[in-house]
């Protein structure tokens, strides 16, 4: 029985290298299979600014719902969604969004809906949206 033991360790001993580098090749793998960030080059911030179309005024607590693509290596790109809502001024900034497409979505109290794609290519772009007040009826 103690000669079984002892060829097991012994076993285990020769084959430790050959386990460690398996174990570093599937780390190795692990990495390359994995979903890849973005490029800090290719985010940028997107500024919103949501005003009234009637009289320019900021639209406070505006909801906004942006949708972008984070590209992922060896899969299909996966969708992101942010929501925020503005400030007195009627602002928001998203951080760290990729460039490329984008769909942004703004809702309002007493205002239409908005919804609309954009293709981001610059840094830091503002997009600027105008609600109208709902119509009436006829």
């Amino acid at each position: 029985m103690r000669s079984i033991e002892c060829h097991a360790i012994r076993i285990t001993r020769k084959n430790r290298r050959y386990l460690g580098m398996a174990a570093v090749l599937g780390l190795v793998m692990a990495a390359f299979l994995t979903p890849i960030r973005t490029w800090a080059a290719d985010e940028t911030s997107i500024q919103v600014v949501v005003k009234d179309a009637s009289d320019n005024e900021p639209i406070y607590q505006a909801q906004l719902t942006l949708k972008f693509k984070i590209p992922q290596r060896y899969r299909h790109e996966k969708w992101i969604s942010y929501s925020a809502k503005t400030d007195k001024k009627g602002e928001c900034i998203f951080h760290h969004i990729t460039k490329g497409p984008i769909v942004l979505m703004v809702t309002a109290k007493d205002h239409q809906s908005f919804g609309k794609q954009y293709q981001i290519e610059k840094d830091d772009p503002v997009i600027e949206v105008k609600l109208r007040r709902p119509q009436p009826q006829i």
